[in-house]
């Protein structure tokens, strides 16, 4: 058997996992052959090895078969130990006389209050003297001095035995942590070589422990708006990609379902008037069959990084290739390094310029202001969910989230504040009368201004929408005659006018609006 050591070489990285191709060369003689691949991450899924190279032999078969190995620490750890059991017998012994000393305390005081309390009768009757009860008091003084003095010094010395076995406690720690078992997966390859021969070998497994989130910097210009793809790579392989061709694909590891139809079944239904009968619903489905199909046979593509002979830092971008299905693939040119931690990486993608259109718009029931937005049209390639930087001209206006973008589609992005117009909304005149004593009914009506000036220096396209009530009963009526400026369309009491206002030019539309109730009726919610 012989060993060949081989290096990761190019990376695949899905939505949700990765490929792996690892490349190493070799000897080999005549005969039957085995190579074993070392060294491949645990989280490599067994079933997805594959093995291919160049060099005179047969591929006979594969093998993959996962190891552990366990590192032994450095260090002496059953002498620590010993030092440790020694020192918690010393502090136990020391304890044991601070608990004494405590004890010898405790009845010298006691001594002392008895004999303090009995001295008075002795004297009294003349059995003692005054230089006795002198003599006991220090007597007794200098004993419990001595006793607290040999409590401080032993409670000194127990806080330095504490002291060294927690020091020996973190080194048992450290040197017992590590102690690791790791575990890897070996590739065991067979090999039938015809005669002498280099040998170019090729691994190919895929993995779960990776993935990528796009992220996109949108500058938004006048008629064009630039979008920059970025990869944020995560790899949590345990394994370094260290200057490797990196593919992002659109790609998902994940099995895709088709799910058949199952026939829809309605009957009448008959009540049960006893027992109890298990029923099964006629809307929910029966076991379904399904069709898993994995993102399988991408190829792997490469370009090389053209070197441009000009003083100035450019920045390379990924060659985009659209494969079966509509899944993308960005080959990003030269050689990336990721490490195997838990960080995210940026990666360029590409950059590209879409058609834009800058609108205005204005909600005169609900916004005092006028807001700019810009309605982009998508390229040939789908846009991915994820988190968007937005400029304008190169200055940052704000971040927000883009949805699933097919090719072709329209969106809108930078909703911002238009200082370029002003609008303000006015009731120019409220009536309130009777609609006629025969007919019994009431009648209010209502009359605005909507006035819009523009302060930019050319002509600007402006949405203005504004809302009138719209009645569900037939005992409340709305009518609303003709604008001074025809609205492009309504629905359900919502007005859409669209226009265009002239550099430094003002418009205003008028409409008005009456309702008309039963007197009986009571509208909710009430009319302003």
């Amino acid at each position: 058997m012989k060993e060949i050591n081989t290096q990761i070489s190019t990376v695949t990285v899905f939505r949700d996992g990765a490929r792996i191709v690892r490349t190493g060369k070799t000897e080999l003689g005549a005969g039957e052959q085995t190579v074993k691949v070392p060294g491949i991450t645990r989280y490599a899924e067994p079933d997805s090895f594959r093995v291919k190279g160049k060099g005179n032999a047969v591929l006979r078969g594969i093998d993959v078969k996962q190891i552990s190995r366990t590192f032994e620490p450095e260090g002496d750890v059953k002498e620590l130990h010993d030092k440790l059991k020694a020192l918690e017998k010393e502090g136990a012994v020391i304890e044991d006389k601070i608990q004494l000393q405590r004890t010898r305390g405790e009845r010298l005081n006691a001594v002392m209050s008895q004999f303090s309390s009995e001295f008075g009768k002795w004297y009294a009757v003349g059995e003692t003297s005054m230089d006795q009860m002198t003599k006991m008091d220090k007597a007794g003084s200098d004993l419990i001095r001595d006793s607290k003095k040999t409590i401080r010094d032993l409670e000194t010395e127990l806080e330095r035995i504490h002291t060294e076995i927690a020091a020996l406690n973190d080194n048992i720690v450290r040197i017992q942590g590590q102690r690791r078992t790791e575990t890897f997966n070996e590739v065991f390859v067979s090999l039938d070589v015809k005669e002498s021969t280099p040998l170019e070998l090729e691994v190919t497994y895929q993995l779960r422990m990776a993935s990528w989130q796009p992220t996109y910097d949108v500058d938004i210009g006048e008629e064009k708006s630039s979008v920059k793809r970025i990869a944020v790579v995560q790899n949590q392989t345990l394994e370094d990609w260290e200057d490797v061709g990196l593919t992002v694909s659109t790609a998902s590891a994940q099995p895709v379902e088709a799910v058949e139809p199952n026939p829809f079944y309605v009957d009448v239904y008959t009540p049960q008037h006893f027992g109890m009968v298990a029923t099964r619903s006629a809307a929910a489905p029966m076991e379904m069959k399904k069709e898993k199909d994995y993102d399988e046979g991408l190829e792997d593509m490469m370009m090389e990084a053209e070197e441009e002979p000009m003083p100035d830092i450019i920045e390379d971008y990924a060659e985009p290739t659209e494969t079966l299905g509509g899944i993308t693939v960005y080959s990003v040119p030269g050689e990336v390094s990721i490490p195997a931690d838990s960080d995210p990486h940026p990666v360029t993608l590409t950059l590209e310029e879409f058609d834009s259109r800058r609108l205005h718009y204005w909600n005169a029931a609900a916004m005092a202001e006028v807001v700019a937005q810009d309605e982009i049209t998508n390229g040939d390639a789908v846009l991915l969910p994820g988190n968007v930087k937005v400029y304008a001209a190169g200055d940052f206006i704000g971040e927000t989230y883009l949805s699933l973008q097919a090719p072709r589609e329209k969106f809108r992005l930078g909703t911002r504040v238009a200082y370029d117009l002003k609008a303000e909304k006015k009731l120019v005149e409220k009536d309130t009368e009777k609609a006629g004593i025969t007919r019994g009914k009431q009648k209010r009506g209502y009359k605005y201004s909507l006035e819009i000036q523009s302060f930019a220096k050319r002509e600007i396209t402006v949405k203005v929408v504004d809302v009138i009530p719209h009645s569900n009963s037939e005992k409340i009526t709305v009518e609303l005659p003709e604008p001074t400026l025809p609205f492009k369309k309504m629905e359900l009491g919502v007005i859409e006018w669209e226009t265009k206002i002239g550099a430094g030019a003002e418009i205003k539309i008028g409409y008005s609006y009456d309702v008309e109730w039963e007197k009986d009726v009571t509208i909710r919610p009430p009319l302003p």
